[in-house]
């Protein structure tokens, strides 16, 4: 199959992997890590990146066959858009596609992908209450919580002339970490660097937070690219159907 993927880049790393295995063809279109900040805008990018993926004016897709057909046994069009997202507080609810089908993993963000099911994040969502998930992957395009962040935070406030107090308030409202007191470090089978284990643990130690590791899992994601989709881990759309959530187990859903 030939397949267009348009995912967060907190995938790169892990998506690399499996693309360099799999039999499938894989086209890519990045989104930079963030966008799920703002879940209205996260949701209007993608839909804009899937209505310019069926118009053919996508600059991030490469062209096969613009005659259209085959190629030597490759497909110039696509056999399904993969959305590298999960329900990502409902910016993913409403997406469609007028004439290719589009797969969805069935999680609530992408700590589920990294983790390999949705029981896998319910688990751990038990065990470990309040925890802040770190991920190569996340170190790699995000600013995560920690001592560094911490204090360039500070700093900003500070060149824009807060006093002391007025900063102390900032901090407790804006760095949004009331709820949590654990961090977890994910080990991915692609990567065994303990710098990022490390980077985990400091930012652990600076909150005062619990440290745990736990083992990741790539077989969701390997599914997801291979092509093997199943009604219980992943939403398949056919053409002018959308996503709604559940509010359950099932996380999201199909519908007209």
């Amino acid at each position: 199959m030939r397949l267009k993927l348009i995912a967060c880049k907190v995938f790169f790393r892990a998506v690399s992997s499996i693309c360099s295995r799999t039999d499938n063809i894989v086209d890519i279109t990045w989104i930079r890590q963030g966008e799920h900040n703002v879940p209205e805008e996260l949701h209007a990018l993608l839909q804009k990146e899937i209505d310019l993926i069926e118009s053919g004016e996508d600059v991030h897709t490469n062209k096969m066959n613009d005659l259209g057909g085959h190629h030597d046994g490759i497909p110039g069009d696509f056999d399904a858009i993969l959305l590298g997202y999960g329900l990502c507080s409902n910016a993913a609810a409403g997406l469609t596609a007028r004439k290719h089908r589009i797969v969805i993993p069935k999680a609530h963000d992408c700590i589920t992908l990294f983790l390999g099911s949705k029981e896998a994040y319910a688990k751990y969502f038990r065990e470990i209450p309040g925890c802040y998930w770190y991920t190569a992957d996340w170190i790699e395009n995000s600013s995560m919580p920690g001592e560094e962040r911490h204090n360039g935070m500070i700093r900003m406030f500070e060149e824009q002339g807060y006093d002391e107090d007025t900063i102390e308030y900032l901090m407790e409202n804006l760095e949004g970490l009331h709820n949590y007191h654990n961090a977890a470090y994910i080990r991915m089978p692609y990567i065994n660097n303990n710098r990022y284990r490390e980077i985990t643990r400091k930012a652990a130690d600076f909150y005062g937070w619990q440290y745990h590791e736990v083992e990741g899992s790539m077989s969701l994601l390997e599914r997801f690219l291979n092509g093997d989709w199943n009604e219980e881990d992943f939403v398949i759309l056919e053409p002018g159907e959308t996503a709604v959530p559940t509010n359950d187990i099932q996380i999201i859903k199909r519908t007209r």
